[in-house]
């Protein structure tokens, strides 16, 4: 990987600069449609189900498919954009994503249905390319804010996918969301082609050898390792959260599909976090930052367990800002320290990255409804902070090694 250093040096300082207001307002916009296609079904699981006449044991499989498949485009077609020209790689994940999209919304079996949500997982890889790609455009004294304000775009869409889904799903059924979605990659493809530079890496690896040096860089780089742990398991409770909430709300508060809707828009104001968590990284206080928002995270948790049982919902909807920004923020933490530690390496590092996350993100999807039927928030609520517990105590052997 030496060797190639020099090379990838060279190429970032001929594009340092390049990332253009217009471009970081286009890749934001990009990656929360990009990341939006991935939670369209978590809050229609039950309505997905009753129609295409799926199990109750399949309806954790409907969102852990998507982000599983999102997990193995990660870790297998991430990586070539530290060797292929980055713009090309973008638009086409965009096209494979409308196909799987369109595949969704004309499904008619359960495996279908299926097959074209692993599709879709698959192929939305491209909004890890951009945030790559913008790192490798930014200023180094500009790169944390900037990536945080692509990373509130693509926040944002996670949270907004999921009232516009059932917001579409209660008015003209299930199939909406996804259809209109394909519609809306469509026009995102278009902007892509307008406004996204071209970038080549010098670097020059077989693919082989580019999967090989992928799997070394987490034992050769403990920010990365650390950093794969802290937000693969906050993104795992994240999901747990958001894939039970919806059950919660409709069983203790009796909410419909509409006011399940605006609740899951006032969580989307956890993303303003994300360009404030770039500037902590600008300042240099990453890892004092990023112990904050694991104890916030996981008090957070503890607090949504009374204030659902004496149901106190409009509480419980601000609780539920304050674990999204937590999760936001520890992403953006987390990208601006392997950005900075793995320059030559940064499309391979964010590939290990992410696939951390999402390896936790399907986890958590998968058991969380589960431990919800077993029993109910309360046991939801204590393995996520259970594991919020252990990630803390993680982090804390980093900061007392680093006070010595």
């Amino acid at each position: 990987m030496s060797a190639a250093s020099p090379a990838s040096a060279d190429n970032a300082e001929k594009v340092q600069g390049q990332l253009r207001p217009v471009t970081t307002f286009v890749f934001a916009l990009a990656t929360g449609t990009y990341a939006g296609n991935l939670y369209l079904a978590q809050p229609l699981i039950e309505m997905i189900g009753q129609d295409l006449e799926m199990s109750t044991a399949i309806l954790g499989v409907i969102v852990m498919l998507t982000q599983v498949g999102y997990a193995l485009g990660m870790f297998f077609a991430g990586p070539l954009a530290d060797i292929t020209e980055n713009k090309r790689l973008i638009l086409i994940s965009v096209t494979c994503v409308v196909i799987g999209m369109l595949g969704i919304s004309f499904s008619t079996t359960p495996w279908m249905f299926l097959a074209a949500s692993f599709f879709v997982g698959i192929s939305a890889i491209g909004t890890q390319i951009i945030v790559p790609l913008a790192a490798n455009l930014a200023d180094d004294e500009k790169r944390g804010a900037q990536i945080g304000t692509i990373m509130a775009g693509l926040l944002t869409g996670i949270m907004l996918a999921r009232p516009a889904s059932s917001f579409m799903a209660s008015l003209w059924g299930w199939r909406a969301p996804f259809l209109v979605f394909a519609f809306l990659m469509t026009g995102i493809g278009i902007l892509l082609t307008i406004y996204t530079p071209r970038y080549t890496p010098k670097t020059r690896y077989s693919y082989f050898n580019l999967i090989k040096s992928m799997l070394v860089l987490p034992l050769r780089s403990d920010p990365l390792r650390r950093r794969c742990v802290y937000q693969g398991i906050a993104f795992g409770v994240f999901n747990m959260f958001w894939t039970t909430s919806s059950l919660v709300l409709t069983d203790q508060f009796n909410l419909n599909y509409q006011e399940i809707a605006l609740f899951a828009i006032a969580g989307a104001g956890g993303a303003l976090a994300a360009p404030y968590a770039g500037r902590f990284a600008d300042r240099g206080l990453t890892r004092i930052a990023t112990g904050s928002v694991l104890i916030i995270l996981l008090i957070s948790l503890g607090l949504t367990v009374p204030l659902v049982h004496f149901k106190y919902l409009i509480v419980f909807a601000l609780t539920a800002v304050i674990i999204d920004a937590a999760v936001q923020a520890n992403q953006v933490l987390g990208q601006a320290t392997i950005y900075a530690e793995l320059p030559e390496a940064r499309a391979r590092a964010n590939s290990m990255y992410m696939t951390s996350l999402f390896i936790g993100a399907g986890t958590g999807s998968l058991i969380a409804p589960a431990a919800y039927d077993y029993g109910g928030w309360v046991m939801v609520v204590s393995i996520a902070a259970g594991l919020v517990a252990l990630t803390t105590i993680y982090w804390a052997t980093e900061y007392l090694s680093a006070k010595r």
